[in-house]
Formats: structure tokens, sequence, C-alpha cells
């Protein structure tokens, strides 16, 4: 019958006592007295910490079968290949580490992972101790642990004083993947939070980078992810983009939010110095001020963090309340026609249309775009638009609802999405020109930020070509007349999110969104 196992026998063992006694005397002695050269100090940690963590977290997890003491051996490897090859890693562990009394700096270096066969060590030397009969001595099984536990958690790999020249490696500076570096130039380490763009979050470049501290939001920002900084330590900050352009929110304890923003054309990834000792423009330095608080800068991508509040809309350029739009009731009273028996119109320009042996149906539009009155027979009509030429769409795919209600003296074509309503006609025979149709957004308007934190800005429509005599501009709560019969454009909202958050509403799925009415005087 094959004996139990028990992981703490495995820590009075001569190996695991040896490697425990190392990794103290190595890391509390030997590192930076100059007594063995660094490149070896530093692989000896490597090696007796491979041997006394797996033993140390099995007694701790009271861990009893082989299957997993097999898989404490493969974690403890696991884990430290990750935070010797992936700088995302070795933040993540000194951030996790920086919550408990030691934190850790960790330097990525792939040549450590020499040291895994160490664990083939302890796992063939170490794992068979774990079933001898061995005398119970809880006591001195007790302090191993706490002393082991000690040594693992004051570990860690402090910075080197320079090497001294040589042919090979005089004046190279430590370099990580990103696009620039937050650098730590205090003589204390510094807890910093960076808050990245959400993954939901769209941009328009060029809007951002305008004026970064305008066009964004503090509700567009992501929970914070948490990194100690050592003094002189610089923290690689990449391109987390597929739009070009490049946002964080970072603050620190006596630092006030920040705002981080960059083209990732002007700054691409590239290897980016994490030592502060060097003159470097990807550098974005961490310092004190004259008056003994943390500052960021200077740096061209460094600006002032979004306001908790917008600023008032500039005249002319607050877009319209939420409570104007157009809509209708569903399910919509499809084909007709119907007979109305009475148009009753509130003061929000919200009208019922009460229909002979139907139920009341509701429309939101203008109240110049409500010609109908009683007696009236009306043929009802909703549909969905998707494909088609729209330039206003902005090179988006078309998306819109629309309604036509119809009646013997006129035709109303209500649209709500990233088109605008367009004249339907039905006479092949005459058919009528569409006008050229631009938007832009609206000159000297910065835009304002809606509940979700996206950007909202007015657009401005032109009308050219076709029933216009000349160019005519539109923006939101205006009409148009067109003549040739194409009839009257009323624009109920006009407005363009170059920023803003998609899995939010409202309608943030498109950059562009129209509310609009045309009504035709004639049934065509």
């Amino acid at each position: 019958m094959e004996r139990p196992f028990a992981a703490r026998r495995a820590l009075l063992h001569p190996l695991w006592l040896g490697s425990l006694a190392l990794l103290a005397l190595n890391d509390h002695v030997l590192k930076g007295a100059g007594i063995l050269p660094g490149a070896i100090t530093g692989k000896l940690s490597d090696f007796a910490g491979l041997v006394v963590a797996p033993a140390l977290l099995a007694a701790l997890l009271r861990l009893g079968s082989r299957r997993s003491l097999v898989l404490a051996h493969l974690a403890t490897g696991a884990v430290f290949a990750a935070i010797k090859l992936s700088p995302a890693a070795a933040r993540a562990f000194e951030a996790l580490a920086a919550l408990t009394p030691f934190p850790w700096q960790i330097t990525v270096d792939p040549t450590d992972l020499i040291a895994l066969p160490a664990l083939a060590l302890a796992f063939r030397v170490l794992v068979p101790a774990m079933q001898r009969p061995l005398p119970e001595r809880p006591l001195a099984q007790r302090t191993a642990v706490v002393f082991g536990s000690l040594a693992c958690a004051a570990t860690s790999e402090p910075t080197e004083p320079p090497p001294e020249c040589g042919p090979d490696f005089c004046g190279v500076t430590p370099t990580e993947s990103g696009a620039l570096s937050l650098g730590n130039t205090t003589e204390g380490e510094r807890l910093v939070r960076l808050r990245p763009l959400k993954d939901s979050v769209q941009v328009d470049c060029p809007t951002l980078l305008a004026d970064p501290e305008s066009a964004l939001s503090r509700e567009l920002f992501a929970p914070a992810e948490a990194w100690l900084l050592q003094p002189g330590r610089g923290l690689p900050l990449e391109n987390n983009d597929t739009a070009g352009c490049v946002a964080y929110l970072v603050d620190a304890d006596g630092l006030a939010p920040t705002l981080l923003a960059w083209s990732s054309q002007k700054f691409p990834t590239q290897l980016v110095s994490t030592a502060t000792n060097s003159d470097d423009r990807l550098m974005i330095p961490l310092s004190l001020d004259s008056n003994g608080k943390l500052s960021l800068g200077p740096h061209e991508a460094v600006f002032k963090a979004p306001a908790l509040e917008d600023p008032p809309a500039a005249p002319g350029c607050a877009s319209p309340g939420k409570t104007v739009g157009v809509e209708w009731s569903t399910p919509v009273p499809l084909h007709g026609p119907y007979v109305l028996e009475s148009v009753v119109s509130s003061p929000d320009d919200c009208h019922a249309l009460v229909l002979q042996n139907q139920s009341t149906m509701y429309v939101c539009v203008p109240g110049a775009a409500m010609p109908f009155k009683a007696g009236d027979s009306i043929a009802i009509e909703a549909f969905e638009i998707a494909g088609g030429s729209y330039p206003e769409t902005n090179g988006e795919a078309p998306e819109g609802r629309a309604l036509v209600l119809r009646s013997d003296t006129h035709t109303v074509l209500a649209v709500r999405g990233n088109v605008l309503a367009r004249y339907e006609s039905t006479d092949a025979a005459e058919p009528l020109t569409e006008p050229a149709v631009e938007s832009e957004l609206a000159q000297g308007c910065a835009g304002a930020h809606d509940e979700c934190g996206s950007l909202l800005v007015p657009l401005e429509v032109s009308y050219l070509g076709a029933h216009v005599p000349s160019i005519t501009f539109l923006r939101a709560g205006k009409s148009l007349d067109l003549a040739d019969g194409y009839g009257t454009l009323h624009l109920v909202r006009a407005d363009a999110m170059p920023i803003r958050d998609t899995e939010c509403p409202p309608f943030a799925r498109k950059s562009r969104h129209y509310e609009s009415v045309l009504v035709v005087s004639a049934a065509p």
C-alpha cells in the first residue's frame, strides 16, 4: 500500500533547507555586493527559488496526492516562464505584489529560463521525501514554512549597479516593446494607475488629437490597472488601438488625473527605454514640481484630464433636447388605406392618429410635417433602410428605419438613422433627380458629451444641384423648400458621434445620426 504524501516532510530535507539558505544569502548578502558577478547572483535566486517554491506551495495548500504535486510544480514553472518572457505578465505580477508588504521588481529576461531544470530536481528528490516515514516535528516544519514564505515573498530583483564598460554592452539601456514610456524620476517608488479607453469605444483620430481634453470624457475609460514604479524605472505604454491613436487616463497618490494621448503613427510600437537615465523623447517623466507635488511632463503627449462636467455649448452649437426627434409607435398598422377619425397634436410635436376600426397610432414629427386632417384616407408603410448610396453616411453602411404615410394630397416620409429622407418616385416616366447632399461638422462647435460619454457634435447639411437655386446649408430644427415638386425637408436632428461607446445607446452604432421628414404636397 502506497504511503500518503505529506508535503511538510520535504521542508526538512537537506536539499530544500540548503536551497532556502542559498536563496536568503544570495538575495540579502551577495546581490549588489560585488562578491560575485551580477549574471551569477541573478541566476542563483532563480535556481534556489524553483526548488523552494513548489514544496512550499504544496505545504501551504496541504496537497496530498501525486497529481496535485505535479500540478504544483507545473504551476510554479508556468508563472516563472510567463514573468520572464512577457512584460505584461511581469507588470501584472508586480502590481499584485504591490498590494502586499513585499513589492517585487521583475526583470524580463528569457535567459533566466535556464533555471527551469531545478523544478525537475525538486520533483525527483523532494516528492519521494514526502512519503518517507519521519518523526513528526511540527514546530520545525512550521518554522520552515514561515521562513520559506518570508524568503520567497521578500525576493525581488533590484536594479543592479551599471556594469563596467565592455566592448559589447557599454552604454546599453534596458528596453521593452511600447510606444512611449512613463518614467519615475523621483527618489521613491510610486503606485501609478492607468485607465485605457474601453474596448467598446471607437474614435475618429483627427477629432481626438485636435483637442483631446474636450473630445474625451472620463466615462469612456476602462477600470484602472495599478503598477508599482521603482525609482529610475520606466513603464512601457502600448499602442492598444486599431484607429491610429491612443489615450490613457493616469493618476497616482499625489498626482491629479492627467490625460495621455498620441498618434500611433508619430509614436509607433518600438523598443523603448525602461530606465530614466536616458535622454529620450519617448520618455514621459513623472517628477516632483517646485511645490513638491507629482506631475507629468513636459511632453507633447500630456494633456489636462477631461473636465468632470462639460462647459455650456457655444451659441448655436447645442444639440436638440432628448424629447426632440422623429419616432412612431409600433406595431405599425400596415397598408390600409385607413380613414382618419381625428388628429390630436401635443405641444411636444407628437400626434395621435385616430384610425377608424384600428388602434390609435402615434407619430412624432414637427407640426409643419403633419398635413393630415380628419376624414383623410391614408396608407401606411414601414421599412428598414440597408444598402444604397447615401453620401451623408460618412462612408459607413447605410442603416435606418422609415415610415411612409400617404393620402390623396400628401406623402410624408419620416426617417431616422445615418441617412436622410429622400423623394420616393413611383412614376418611372418622370423621375426626379435627387439633389447632391453633403454633411460636415458644424464649424466652431466643439460638441458635448452624452450620458454615455460619447461626443455629440452638430452637423451642417448642405444641398446643391437639383431643386435648389444655390448651395444651401441646413442645421437641426430648420426646414428647406425644394423646387420642382421635390417637397419640403424638415431636419429634426443631425449629429455626429466621432467618439462613441458602441455598447451604450442612444444611436451609437454609427458615427452619424439624422432624423428628418420629407413632405411632398401631392402624392407621387
